[in-house]
């Protein structure tokens, strides 16, 4: 894998590029909130959502929601349903689950330790490895793929941003992204940023400036992740410290359950070359997070499951992760929900589905949300869901001011040309080509909707390479 790298002005800020070599808020239903429901005495909250939880197989829940049951607190006192989610916290590892299991085993009525066997057996390990739990199995090839398809080959450094430096603002950010088979990187997602909104622009010109190597003409796209730092500092990369220490304190949280550290410890197991570390080294932490209701760490272990990203390849599974994250109203979940409507040649009820998740992330505001949004308005093969008007609107609020994109200008191009804009269609079409070539990617694609257009003729179809 590369070394850390910078770009540095003469004061010293510099922007780490942690390159990784693998795929990929707050929740409704979280330890968190069922905590502070409790303390304020909303019993029927707490309830519910360590229910929820514990249902994933979060042992500080299932323990929880035995003690409420136990108690009758938001439920029915039941001496039986406190049992079984005691024996499975204890079965889970939760130091407490046994000791409370066996001071409510004497009390049962006869026959009840069956039943409460059947209500083990539903949500149980075993049952929740068929349902749901990722089968994480060592796979060389897969991690050779990983270093050698998403590790750059050239890195374009772009200037630290200005309004960061002069604030001596630091932070973090971890992209996703695929990477085709011509070298070139698309669709970045932002996944984990801190702070918000101040590093998301460097990081995506830095993507879509670098290259990477090169496969067989018709391989399939691979999902890689990289960690950018950003940090102000007049010290050699090298002689970093705090990079170690900062990976080192939330292994300590993360040990100690703390599911905001078990989730940014698996991005950053994913995200820091030096580390070397496999993605399937990750998903475990991000599956512990994902059982706490974290909505992010559910959209990585759902993604990871529809693709196959340091696990075996298992759809149900992915989208049902991928449901629970996206009912929540994270974003990436909503557009990986979206991109697997759309793959190969979808038909008008999966492109309807597909639409719906978009129009849920773009009301958030999310960039990618609109993005994609945009690009199905515009080229949608099914007249129904097909807007130019609007695909224009949404693409020049996510493309404001840029202009090296070549999806800006695409998606422009399929919207007026659907529009009968034939004309700006060509234009638009022109202006993706050349900066398409700029970047070196394969412009056999945007040739092929130039010479619709040309032709006075409207293009339809995927302009994202779902």
């Amino acid at each position: 894998m590369n070394n850390k790298r910078t770009v540095t002005r003469a004061i010293g800020p510099r922007i780490l590029l942690c390159l990784a070599i693998a795929a990929s808020g707050a929740a409704n239903a979280d330890l968190l909130s069922a905590q502070q429901a409790y303390a304020k005495g909303d019993y029927e909250k707490a309830f519910n959502d360590y229910r929820d939880l514990a249902q994933l197989g979060q042992p500080t829940a299932q323990y929880n929601l035995a003690i409420m049951y136990a108690r009758g607190q938001g439920v029915r006192q039941s001496e039986l349903n406190a049992y079984a989610w005691a024996s499975l916290a204890a079965d889970g590892g939760y130091p407490n689950g046994k000791q409370l299991a066996d001071r409510l085993r004497p009390d049962l009525a006869p026959g009840s330790e069956k039943i409460a066997d059947d209500i083990r057996s539903h949500y149980g390990r075993q049952a929740l490895d068929q349902r749901l739990m990722p089968n994480i199995e060592a796979n060389e090839m897969a991690d050779v793929l990983e270093r050698t398809r998403c590790s750059p080959i050239k890195v374009f450094f772009p200037e630290y941003p200005i309004d960061a430096q002069d604030k001596g603002v630091q932070g973090g950010v971890s992209v996703e992204f695929t990477v085709r088979p011509d070298g070139s990187a698309r669709n970045p997602r932002i996944v984990y940023q801190t702070p918000q909104g101040l590093f998301e622009s460097t990081v995506r010109t830095s993507l879509l400036r670098s290259r990477f190597s090169t496969a067989v003409p018709d391989s399939k796209p691979i999902h890689c992740t990289i960690y950018y730092r950003f940090t102000v500092s007049s010290a050699p990369v090298s002689d970093y410290p705090k990079l170690n220490s900062l990976v080192h304190k939330t292994f300590i949280s993360a040990e100690a359950g703390d599911p905001n550290a078990e989730l940014l410890y698996g991005l950053l197991l994913t995200g820091i070359p030096q580390l070397k570390r496999p993605h399937r080294d990750a998903l475990p932490w991000f599956l512990k997070a994902a059982q706490a209701g974290s909505a992010l760490a559910q959209f990585q272990v759902g993604y990871s499951l529809l693709t196959g990203w340091g696990c075996h390849c298992e759809e149900n599974k992915g989208s049902d992760w991928l449901r629970r994250a996206a009912e929540q109203d994270q974003p990436d979940a909503q557009i990986a929900l979206a991109e697997y409507a759309l793959r190969g040649t979808p038909d008008e009820d999966s492109a309807k589905r597909a639409k719906v998740w978009l129009e849920r992330a773009a009301a958030s505001g999310n960039r990618d949300g609109k993005l994609y949004l945009a690009a199905l308005l515009a080229a949608a093969p099914y007249s129904e869901l097909r807007d130019p008007s609007r695909a224009h609107t949404l693409i020049d609020q996510v493309f404001a001011h840029v202009e090296d994109d070549p999806t800006a200008f695409e998606i422009r191009a399929a919207a007026a040309a659907n529009s009968g804009n034939f004309t700006d269609a060509v234009a638009f079409q022109e202006k993706a080509v050349s900066r398409a070539s700029r970047l070196s990617w394969d412009l056999a694609p945007l040739e092929e909707r130039l010479a619709h257009y040309q032709a006075r003729q409207p293009w339809y179809g995927d302009l994202l390479g779902f």
